[in-house]
């Protein structure tokens, strides 16, 4: 039985998490360490000055810990200083809001952590969950996901996460891979498809809009996004669940040759 190490960017009150904790108890041992508030956008970034406070956390029926810092601080952390020993695996997420796309990829604090996880030597799998631009903002401005639509969304997407997970472990990351990038759709079910998808190569405008003196962090949407197929934003306005593995050493290049572009 596996040993997982659950992180996310979304903060020790994400409504993700006890689901989440639920299906993969069904696979293995489950230890949380998340960060104490809401990280997103954070990529990989590592806290360099300052104190992380650490601090148990009950709830959740597991060995569990907020960390004053960033989803990469909370997989360090978790790694190499909470737990007698290191877990086999790090689950990031699940994400509310998806993750696709090189801009967005680049940015995510919950693709952060799994690449953090990576460079630690430990297999990852990133998860995120597209949602309505309704619920994605009523989250982002009231810390919550409301009503029927909300649970729906966090029970289905967290299935889905129990689903997909025995595969993963049966047969590993894919050759070169450092990590896998899964997104869901929003309807995703039991009979939701699943494709290998590469990243969508996109790029956003402005994340800021003015608010009283200053200014606020607000997306609202691509400025560019390449329409191609199998990439990870196509399948997923497709219906199907997008698995996207990652790397960051994936040029074809003639290393060893003299430099040169012609």
């Amino acid at each position: 039985m596996p040993d997982f190490l659950l992180v996310n960017d979304d903060g020790v009150h994400s409504p993700m998490l006890a689901p989440t904790i639920h299906h993969l108890r069904k696979l293995g041992t489950v230890r949380l360490v998340v960060p104490a508030e809401e990280q997103s956008w954070k990529s990989k970034a590592m806290s360099r000055f300052g104190e992380l406070i650490v601090r148990a956390q009950d709830g959740f029926g597991i060995e569990a810990y907020t960390v004053t810092g960033t989803p990469a601080d909370c997989v360090n952390l978790g790694v190499h200083r909470l737990f007698s020993d290191p877990p086999d695996w790090v689950i990031s997420g699940i994400n509310i809001g998806d993750n696709l796309g090189l801009a967005f990829v680049l940015n995510s604090g919950t693709v952060g952590a799994a690449f953090e996880s990576a460079l630690l030597g430990i297999p990852a799998v990133a998860f995120s969950h597209h949602v309505t631009r309704e619920m994605y903002f009523q989250w982002s401005d009231h810390g919550r996901l409301a009503g029927a639509a909300g649970e729906k969304a966090v029970a289905n997407a967290a299935a889905a996460v129990g689903r997909l997970m025995p595969a993963v472990l049966a047969h590993g990351l894919p050759a070169g891979a450092m990590m896998l990038n899964i997104n869901f759709p929003q309807d995703v079910n039991a009979n939701t498809a699943v494709r290998w998808t590469r990243l969508q190569n996109n790029r956003y405008g402005s994340l800021f809009e003015p608010e009283g003196a200053g200014y606020r962090h607000r997306y609202r949407g691509d400025t560019w996004s390449e329409a191609a197929e199998h990439n990870d934003r196509e399948v997923l306005e497709s219906g199907a669940i997008s698995v996207t593995p990652l790397t960051l050493d994936g040029l074809n290049l003639p290393y060893g040759e003299p430099f040169s572009f012609s």
